[in-house]
Protein backbone atom coordinates (compact mmCIF):
# COMPACT_ATOMS: atom_id res chain seq x y z
CA UNK A 1 0.00 0.00 0.00
CA UNK A 2 1.05 3.54 -0.79
CA UNK A 3 2.15 6.24 1.76
CA UNK A 4 -0.78 8.30 0.50
CA UNK A 5 -3.46 5.57 0.79
CA UNK A 6 -2.13 3.97 4.11
CA UNK A 7 -2.30 7.89 5.34
CA UNK A 8 -5.57 8.52 3.91
CA UNK A 9 -6.29 4.87 5.62
CA UNK A 10 -5.62 5.50 8.85
CA UNK A 11 -7.39 9.10 8.89
CA UNK A 12 -10.75 7.17 7.66
CA UNK A 13 -10.58 4.66 10.18
CA UNK A 14 -9.38 6.84 13.17
CA UNK A 15 -12.28 9.23 12.16
CA UNK A 16 -14.51 6.40 12.20
CA UNK A 17 -13.29 5.23 15.59
CA UNK A 18 -14.02 8.86 17.26
CA UNK A 19 -16.98 8.77 15.57
CA UNK A 20 -18.54 6.01 16.69
CA UNK A 21 -16.95 6.89 20.66
CA UNK A 22 -19.10 10.20 19.76
CA UNK A 23 -21.97 8.18 19.43
CA UNK A 24 -21.79 6.13 22.36
CA UNK A 25 -20.90 9.26 24.67
CA UNK A 26 -24.60 10.74 23.23
CA UNK A 27 -26.28 7.62 24.10
CA UNK A 28 -24.49 7.84 27.70
CA UNK A 29 -25.96 11.39 27.93
CA UNK A 30 -29.15 10.43 27.78
CA UNK A 31 -30.81 10.67 31.61
CA UNK A 32 -32.42 7.92 32.56
CA UNK A 33 -36.27 9.03 31.29
CA UNK A 34 -34.97 9.71 27.86
CA UNK A 35 -32.99 6.27 28.15
CA UNK A 36 -35.85 4.48 28.67
CA UNK A 37 -37.84 5.88 26.36
CA UNK A 38 -35.34 5.30 23.45
CA UNK A 39 -35.24 1.85 24.71
CA UNK A 40 -39.04 1.83 24.43
CA UNK A 41 -39.60 2.50 21.07
CA UNK A 42 -36.93 0.15 19.70
CA UNK A 43 -38.49 -2.32 21.65
CA UNK A 44 -42.01 -1.19 20.15
CA UNK A 45 -41.08 -1.25 16.74
CA UNK A 46 -39.88 -4.44 17.05
CA UNK A 47 -42.31 -6.14 18.75
CA UNK A 48 -45.06 -4.45 16.18
CA UNK A 49 -42.72 -6.10 13.22
CA UNK A 50 -42.09 -10.05 14.69
CA UNK A 51 -44.76 -10.31 17.53
CA UNK A 52 -47.97 -11.14 15.11
CA UNK A 53 -50.17 -10.18 18.05
CA UNK A 54 -48.53 -7.09 19.59
CA UNK A 55 -50.28 -4.40 17.86
CA UNK A 56 -54.14 -6.30 19.17
CA UNK A 57 -53.13 -6.10 22.70
CA UNK A 58 -54.11 -3.13 25.16
CA UNK A 59 -51.79 -0.45 26.19
CA UNK A 60 -51.20 -1.94 29.09
CA UNK A 61 -50.29 -5.17 27.83
CA UNK A 62 -47.87 -3.86 25.25
CA UNK A 63 -46.65 -2.01 27.92
CA UNK A 64 -46.22 -4.89 29.78
CA UNK A 65 -44.55 -7.00 27.16
CA UNK A 66 -42.45 -4.25 26.00
CA UNK A 67 -40.92 -4.12 30.21
CA UNK A 68 -40.63 -8.08 29.51
CA UNK A 69 -38.15 -7.59 26.27
CA UNK A 70 -35.87 -4.13 28.01
CA UNK A 71 -33.82 -5.79 29.98
CA UNK A 72 -32.26 -8.36 26.96
CA UNK A 73 -32.80 -5.55 24.49
CA UNK A 74 -30.51 -3.02 26.51
CA UNK A 75 -28.07 -5.43 26.94
CA UNK A 76 -28.09 -6.66 23.65
CA UNK A 77 -27.31 -2.61 22.58
CA UNK A 78 -24.77 -2.60 24.81
CA UNK A 79 -22.97 -5.76 23.26
CA UNK A 80 -23.75 -4.47 19.90
CA UNK A 81 -22.30 -0.82 19.89
CA UNK A 82 -19.69 -1.74 21.81
CA UNK A 83 -18.78 -4.91 19.45
CA UNK A 84 -19.03 -2.29 16.43
CA UNK A 85 -15.95 -0.44 18.41
CA UNK A 86 -14.25 -3.89 18.66
CA UNK A 87 -14.31 -3.49 14.83
CA UNK A 88 -13.31 -0.14 13.97
CA UNK A 89 -10.81 -0.21 16.81
CA UNK A 90 -9.46 -3.15 15.20
CA UNK A 91 -9.27 -1.85 11.60
CA UNK A 92 -7.84 1.24 12.79
CA UNK A 93 -4.67 -0.56 14.74
CA UNK A 94 -4.39 -2.58 12.31
CA UNK A 95 -3.33 -0.01 9.61
CA UNK A 96 0.08 0.17 11.56
CA UNK A 97 0.20 -3.33 13.31
CA UNK A 98 -0.30 -6.74 12.68
CA UNK A 99 -3.52 -8.01 13.41
CA UNK A 100 -1.82 -10.10 16.35
CA UNK A 101 -0.51 -6.82 17.85
CA UNK A 102 -3.53 -4.87 17.06
CA UNK A 103 -6.46 -7.40 18.18
CA UNK A 104 -4.86 -6.64 21.79
CA UNK A 105 -4.53 -2.68 21.46
CA UNK A 106 -8.03 -2.56 19.77
CA UNK A 107 -9.48 -4.74 23.24
CA UNK A 108 -7.30 -2.35 25.23
CA UNK A 109 -9.51 0.72 23.94
CA UNK A 110 -12.46 -0.99 23.87
CA UNK A 111 -12.51 -1.73 27.58
CA UNK A 112 -10.96 1.57 28.50
CA UNK A 113 -13.80 2.53 26.23
CA UNK A 114 -16.70 0.73 28.50
CA UNK A 115 -15.28 2.14 31.97
CA UNK A 116 -15.20 5.23 30.90
CA UNK A 117 -19.15 5.31 29.78
CA UNK A 118 -19.90 3.45 32.56
CA UNK A 119 -18.03 6.23 35.20
CA UNK A 120 -19.79 9.22 32.88
CA UNK A 121 -23.03 7.42 33.09
CA UNK A 122 -22.27 7.59 37.03
CA UNK A 123 -22.64 11.74 36.77
CA UNK A 124 -26.03 11.54 34.52
CA UNK A 125 -29.36 11.78 36.55
CA UNK A 126 -31.02 8.78 36.73
CA UNK A 127 -27.87 5.89 35.87
CA UNK A 128 -25.75 4.39 37.69
CA UNK A 129 -22.21 2.68 36.65
CA UNK A 130 -22.97 -0.95 36.62
CA UNK A 131 -20.24 -3.89 36.61
CA UNK A 132 -22.76 -5.82 34.50
CA UNK A 133 -23.14 -3.49 32.08
CA UNK A 134 -18.88 -2.97 31.58
CA UNK A 135 -18.64 -6.63 31.30
CA UNK A 136 -21.21 -6.68 28.68
CA UNK A 137 -19.73 -3.66 26.41
CA UNK A 138 -16.38 -5.74 27.32
CA UNK A 139 -17.59 -8.95 25.88
CA UNK A 140 -18.75 -6.78 22.92
CA UNK A 141 -15.47 -4.74 22.11
CA UNK A 142 -13.88 -8.67 22.31
CA UNK A 143 -16.56 -10.36 19.87
CA UNK A 144 -15.93 -7.33 17.11
CA UNK A 145 -12.11 -7.26 17.65
CA UNK A 146 -12.37 -11.27 17.38
CA UNK A 147 -14.41 -11.37 14.91
CA UNK A 148 -12.14 -8.96 12.46
CA UNK A 149 -9.23 -10.91 13.53
CA UNK A 150 -10.42 -14.01 12.42
CA UNK A 151 -11.20 -12.55 9.29
CA UNK A 152 -8.05 -10.70 8.80
CA UNK A 153 -6.11 -14.30 9.43
CA UNK A 154 -8.67 -15.99 6.74
CA UNK A 155 -7.34 -13.48 4.14
CA UNK A 156 -3.70 -13.60 4.78
CA UNK A 157 -3.84 -17.44 4.98
CA UNK A 158 -5.78 -17.56 1.72
CA UNK A 159 -3.01 -15.08 0.36
CA UNK A 160 -0.22 -17.39 1.66
CA UNK A 161 -1.69 -20.32 -0.10
CA UNK A 162 -1.85 -18.50 -3.30
CA UNK A 163 2.01 -17.43 -3.16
Amino acid sequence: MTGRRKTWLRFVLWALVVLWMSVIFCFSMEDANRSSETSGRVIRWLLARFDGDFLSLSAEEQLLRIEDWSFLVRKLAHFTIFAVLGCLSFAAFSVDLRPRRAFPAAVGLGAARAVLDEVHQSFVPGRACELRDMCVDCAGVLLGATFLLLIFLFIQHQKNKKA
